[in-house]
């Protein structure tokens, strides 16, 4: 308290100009200065030798404060005590760079399950690539303009998908601070992903550069079932992944409270979008689990990891080429259902994907959730077979 009381005094004989005389600013000498008048409470202006810089110095959440606001050419007396507002905001908190602002989002996501350590590493150096100086500088400070001079020189490289990924990472530093969005809604602006814009998959890369056919699948199957032979549970993971076209994560993270053999159904409760969801799954996907069955673990796919479960899978090599990777899986899945002239929002509900925009679409996919729709998972799971050129044989 005392220590406040000093504080109180030593800025009540701060020495005082008149800030709304711009010629009185600039031939002030060295030294601190209060306007002189109660018309910008808490604002100074510090001169030094080489440069004029405004401040607000008040008590903020019970303790002094001294917050930088910028320099005497880019505000008036206004503007600066107007700029002080958000900064006093951000200074009641722990919260005080865009890095602080991404961190506080990661831990919230990772702490509701819906973020693993992998995506917020891969994420955090996407940004420190491409978006480092805003990662170090205030909140308060970050404009739209200097977001969208970021994407556009991510855009100039010839990334839109990762101009796209790094505008979603930054707007999310901003989810949890009191201040407005300068990225998100209509402030920023990245390329959109073109309907056709669809990454091939990877055996469709390796047929376009090696030759062979894209539709048939025969070949990342057998590898994925070499696989199997060497380690039945990895590959029996990468083979579900294979045949229902659910995100990784959601695989590999299942219990067997999870999956219900009798019913045919896998429940997902940590979805991309945070919501749970059961769905019907084919007979070959059941016939998968059921070889695997006598594992004493409550997880599926059990490993001797932090999380208790197996890590990331990586990509399934045959002759030392890559041929599949988890979310190729998504893909093959999409060319099926398109086969059977299914509709999208199905697909999408079938995958455990996020659903659709499409309000009609929406209505549909709550229907689809009392639905017991195995004749469509079997439909789809037989394009699967025709790909493949042969039936399924899990033997354990």
């Amino acid at each position: 308290m005392v220590c406040i009381e000093m504080r109180i005094k030593m800025e009540a004989a701060v020495p005082t100009i008149n800030f709304d005389r711009p010629a009185t600013l600039l031939k002030a000498g060295e030294g601190l200065y209060s306007h002189s008048g109660d018309r910008y409470p808490g604002l100074k202006l510090n001169v030094g030798k080489t440069s004029r810089t405004w401040y607000y110095r008040g008590r903020i959440d019970g303790k002094f404060r001294s917050i930088k606001i910028g320099p005497l050419n880019d505000y008036t007396a206004q503007q600066a005590l107007d700029a002080a507002q958000p900064k006093k905001k951000v200074a009641a908190t722990d919260v005080r760079t865009v890095a602080d602002g991404w961190r506080e989002w990661c831990d919230m996501r990772q702490t509701m399950g819906a973020m693993s350590d992998k995506d917020r590493h891969a994420r955090t150096r996407q940004l420190e690539m491409y978006a480092s100086e805003l990662l170090s500088m205030n909140v308060a400070d970050v404009t739209p303009v200097r977001v969208q001079r970021v994407i556009n020189a991510i855009v100039a490289d010839g990334k839109d998908a990762t101009a796209r990924q790094v505008r979603t990472s930054l707007s999310a530093a901003f989810n949890l601070i009191d201040l407005p969005n300068p990225v998100g809604g209509k402030k920023t602006y990245a390329p959109a992903q073109k309907a056709d814009d669809e990454t091939p998959t990877q055996w469709q890369l390796h047929c376009a550069e090696h030759g062979g056919d894209p539709d048939d699948w025969s070949i990342p199957w057998g590898a994925i079932m070499a696989r199997r032979e060497k380690n039945i549970i990895i590959g029996t993971a990468v083979a579900v992944m294979f045949l229902t076209g659910i995100r990784s994560e959601n695989v590999r993270s299942l219990t067997w409270d999870q999956v219900s053999i009798q019913k045919r159904t896998i429940k997902l409760t940590r979805m991309k979008n945070g919501l749970a969801r059961e769905m019907p799954v084919s007979r070959s996907v059941i016939g998968l689990f059921q070889a695997i069955r006598d594992t004493s673990s409550d997880f599926v796919f059990p490993a001797s990891s932090g999380t208790g479960y197996i890590t990331d899978t990586k990509g399934t090599f045959w002759e030392g080429h890559r041929v599949f990777l988890p979310h190729d899986g998504r893909r093959n899945h999409m060319q099926c259902m398109g086969e059977l002239g299914l509709s999208a929002y199905l697909g999408n509900w079938l995958r455990g994907d996020k659903g659709t925009t499409n309000r009609n679409e929406k209505m549909l996919m709550k229907y689809l959730k009392r639905m017991d729709d195995h004749d469509t998972v079997e439909a789809v799971d037989a394009r699967y077979w025709k790909h493949i050129g042969s039936t399924p044989d899990f033997a354990s």
